[in-house]
């Protein structure tokens, strides 16, 4: 019988930026909203220290920035910033598909078809919440199927406006249609199954460029 293994506690400063990261993801943190270290102290009930830590990673991220006055706010959004952050997204995501296609297992499908499962029910009940969370998990299980280090180390590098975007567009767009970003998903995934390189490659870039463009749509609209 394996031992059980004690749980390991986060620090102060991780609970501080996993909190705060989900916050300005999920857009609970609007766009710009200014930030006061003495009222999330207050609210994270730990110090300033750590608290200053966690601050720091997410600036480093591109979610929160200092001011010249030295007060921190929510970092705005920007057409300019989400066409370069996109484009980048392209390149890399569609070489880790690539690579992904001629790596598969059956289990990483398995893992990949559970997803998909996952947002058609979310799509049918027209949960956009959910069906832009387990598309995301799709895109974090694909990138770990690539050997692509440096690819994937770069686009670690995005994650988090790649994500604060993606939410932009799935929160805040009354045209949004989770069927479309389902079917998308689903021709990645066919794709992978085939262990069709090029063709995965091509059917997550289509469907980047998609997401981009109805980003650029609901940013307009705000």
């Amino acid at each position: 019988m394996q031992p059980i293994q004690p749980v390991k506690r986060q620090s102060a400063c991780d609970y501080a930026y996993n909190e705060l990261r989900r916050k300005v993801i999920e857009l609970e943190y609007q766009p710009s909203t200014q930030l006061s270290e003495t009222d999330l102290a207050k609210n994270l009930n730990i110090s300033r220290t750590p608290l200053r830590q966690a601050l720091y990673r997410l600036e480093l991220e591109g979610l929160v920035m200092k001011q010249l006055n030295g007060r921190l706010r929510v970092c705005p959004i920007s057409l300019t910033e989400v066409k370069e952050v996109f484009t980048v997204r392209e390149v890399l995501e569609g070489l880790l598909t690539a690579e992904a296609a001629q790596l598969v297992t059956t289990e990483d499908l398995n893992q990949l078809e559970d997803r998909i499962e996952c947002m058609k029910m979310a799509a049918v009940k027209d949960r956009h919440t959910d069906t832009v969370k387990y598309g995301s998990e799709f895109h974090s299980f694909l990138h770990t199927i690539s050997t692509n280090a440096t690819a994937k180390r770069f686009l670690e590098q995005l994650n988090s406006r790649i994500e604060r975007y993606r939410r932009i567009s799935g929160y805040k767009n009354p045209d949004y249609q989770p069927s479309i970003s389902l079917k998308e998903h689903d021709e990645i995934f066919n794709a992978v199954k085939a262990k069709n390189n090029s063709l995965a490659e091509e059917a997550m870039r289509y469907h980047i460029r998609r997401s981009l463009k109805s980003i650029e749509e609901t940013l307009k609209r705000l």
